[in-house]
C-alpha cells in the first residue's frame, strides 16, 4: 500500500509543472519589455492579455490594446500587436508578431526563347530561373487567438517560417526540369489550455499545452530526360523532415508561505518531447531514379542514410520568492532542470540488393543533464503610480552531463564480432552565462502605459561590460510597447 502511496505521489510530481512558464507564448515568442527586463519575474498586462491563466487579470471595461517593436540588425525588427474585449462575458484576445514578408526569397525568372537547347529539352519557350532556387526561410510570423470563459482559458498559436517552390517546366543551371519541388522552416501550431482561477487559496491552476512542430528540409527533382549523370526519373537528394510533438501539463505553483511582506512558491515543472521521422531516400536502380522510405534522415551529399529516434523528459523543481516594501519589490527564482534524453542513430546504406541495411556505427545514447539557473528582479518606484524602473539578471551554470552510449558496428546489414562497445562521455564544462538588463515603465495615466528595454543589458551568453552613461546605454531602447485600456 505504501509503495502504490509513493507511486501516485511521484506521478503527481511528474505532472505537476511550472503554469507561469508553460502558459507564456511558446518557445519564447515574445513578452513585454517589463517581462523581458526582469527575467519573467514582473509581467505586465501586456503579456498577461494572451495566457490562458492569467488573462482575468487584465482588467478593463471595453478593451485592452498594446503594439511593441523589438529593434534588430539585417531587416531583423520585429512588430508586435495585441487586442482583447469581452463579448457577452466571453473574453477574447488576438496576438500577431513576426516581421510579414520581410527578406521573403524570391526565385527571379525570365520567360525566353533558348537558341541552344537546355539539358534534357529542345530549343523553345521555358522559364529560366536565374542561379539556383531559393527557398531560405526568412520571414517569422506568429499569431494567437485566446477565448476565455467559466474561469478557463484556451489560446491557439500558430508559428512558421516555411518557405517552398514547386514549378514545372523550368531552367536553373542549363538544366530542364519537369518538377522542381522544395521546401524548408517550420510550422508550429499549439493549443493550449489553464484554469484561470486557483482552485485553494495557496494556488494550483491545472493545465495542458500541446505543441506540433513541423520541420521541413525537403528536395525531389525530375529533369526532362537524364540529367548530368545520365538518369532518369524523380530524385529525392534531401528529406531531412521531423515532426516534434511536445507536451506540458501539470497542476501549477503553490504558495507555502506568506508573511511580512514575503511569499515563498514552489513549483516542478515537466515536459515531454519527442522526434518523430518519416523521410523518402532516393536510390538508382537500371539507370532510373528509385525512392524508399526510412524512419530517419536522407541526404545524398555524402550518401547519409541515418535512422533516428529522440525522446527527452525535462523535469524542473524550482523555488521562487517575492518581497516588497513601499517603493522596492525583489523577487527570485531558482530552476534546477533535469533533462533525461535517450536516442537513437543507425547509419545505414544501400547495398548491392538495393535494398536499406545497417552500415557502419548504431548507437543508443542515455545522456542526462543538470544546469541550474537564478533569476533575479528588481522593481523601484521612482514616481509611485507613475515611473517604474526594473533590473532584472540571470546566471545560469556550466552544465553538468553524463552521457553513455552503447555503440555496435555493422556491414552490409550484419553485425562486426567484437564491435560492440560502451562509451562513457561526462562533461563538467561549457560556457557560465549570464544577463543583465534595465528598462523603465511609465504611466501616463491608470490606462495608458509605455515599457522599453534600454541599452543597458548584456547580450545573454557572451561577455563584455555594461555601459550606462554611452550611446546605446541608459537612454536607448531596442524594445518600446504602448498599451492602453478603457
Amino acid at each position: 500500500m505504501r509503495n502504490k502511496i509513493f507511486s501516485l505521489v511521484f506521478l503527481l510530481l511528474m505532472i505537476a509543472a511550472a503554469g507561469a512558464r508553460a502558459q507564456s507564448l511558446p518557445n519564447s515568442i515574445w513578452s513585454s519589455p517589463q517581462s523581458t527586463t526582469t527575467e519573467g519575474r514582473y509581467r505586465s498586462n501586456a503579456d498577461d492579455f494572451i495566457r490562458p491563466d492569467t488573462y482575468t487579470g487584465v482588467k478593463f471595461n471595453k478593451w485592452f490594446g498594446m503594439v511593441s517593436f523589438l529593434s534588430g540588425a539585417n531587416n531583423n525588427a520585429v512588430a508586435t500587436a495585441g487586442f482583447a474585449a469581452k463579448v457577452n462575458n466571453v473574453y477574447i484576445g488576438a496576438f500577431y508578431n513576426g516581421n510579414f514578408w520581410t527578406n521573403t526569397p524570391v526565385n527571379n525568372y525570365t520567360e525566353q526563347q533558348f537558341a541552344a537547347a537546355p539539358n534534357g529539352g529542345a530549343a523553345g519557350k521555358v522559364y529560366n530561373v536565374y542561379n539556383s532556387i531559393n527557398v531560405t526561410p526568412s520571414p517569422v510570423n506568429n499569431a494567437a487567438i485566446l477565448i476565455g470563459a467559466a474561469d478557463m482559458g484556451f489560446r491557439v498559436t500558430y508559428r512558421t517560417n516555411y518557405q517552398s517552390f514547386d514549378e514545372g517546366g523550368i531552367v536553373t543551371g542549363n538544366q530542364l526540369y519537369n518538377n522542381y519541388h522544395a521546401e524548408s522552416g517550420y510550422m508550429a501550431p499549439q493549443i493550449a489550455w489553464s484554469m484561470s482561477k486557483d482552485l485553494t487559496k495557496n494556488g494550483i491552476r491545472p493545465y495542458i499545452t500541446v505543441d506540433l512542430v513541423f520541420n521541413r528540409d525537403y528536395q525531389k527533382t525530375e529533369t526532362a530526360g537524364p540529367d548530368g549523370s545520365g538518369v532518369t526519373g524523380a530524385n529525392v537528394s534531401r528529406s531531412l523532415n521531423r515532426l516534434e510533438p511536445s507536451v506540458s501539463t501539470g497542476l501549477g505553483g503553490y504558495t507555502f508561505y506568506n508573511k511580512e511582506g514575503f511569499k515563498a512558491s514552489c513549483d516542478l515543472g515537466y515536459v515531454f518531447t519527442m522526434y518523430a521521422y518519416d523521410n523518402e531516400y532516393g536510390y538508382v536502380d537500371s539507370g532510373e531514379y528509385k525512392t524508399g522510405k526510412i524512419k530517419g534522415t536522407y541526404n545524398s551529399a555524402g550518401n547519409l542514410y541515418d535512422e533516428q529516434s529522440f525522446m527527452s523528459h525535462q523535469l524542473t523543481p524550482s523555488l521562487s520568492g517575492s518581497w516588497s516594501e513601499d517603493k522596492l519589490a525583489l523577487k527570485f527564482l531558482l530552476n534546477l532542470p533535469l533533462t533525461i534524453i535517450s536516442r537513437e542513430q543507425n547509419a545505414m546504406a544501400i547495398n548491392s540488393s538495393n535494398q536499406l541495411v545497417y552500415q557502419g556505427a548504431s548507437d543508443s545514447t542515455f545522456t542526462f543533464t543538470f544546469r541550474p539557473e537564478l533569476r533575479l528582479a528588481m522593481q523601484y518606484k521612482i514616481i509611485p503610480s507613475r515611473l517604474t524602473l526594473n533590473t532584472g539578471a540571470r546566471i545560469q551554470a556550466t552544465a553538468i552531463t553524463l552521457e553513455t552510449t552503447d555503440r555496435k558496428n555493422y556491414n552490409d546489414g550484419a553485425l562486426v564480432d567484437g564491435s560492440a562497445q560502451k562509451i562513457h562521455r561526462d562533461s563538467f564544462g561549457g560556457t557560465f552565462v549570464s544577463r543583465f538588463s534595465i528598462g523603465p515603465t511609465f504611466n501616463f495615466t491608470d490606462k495608458l502605459w509605455v515599457e522599453a528595454v534600454t541599452g543597458v543589458t548584456n547580450v545573454y551568453g557572451n561577455a563584455g561590460t555594461i555601459d550606462i552613461f554611452v550611446p546605446g546605454g541608459l537612454f536607448s531602447f531596442g524594445s518600446v510597447l504602448v498599451a492602453i485600456k478603457f
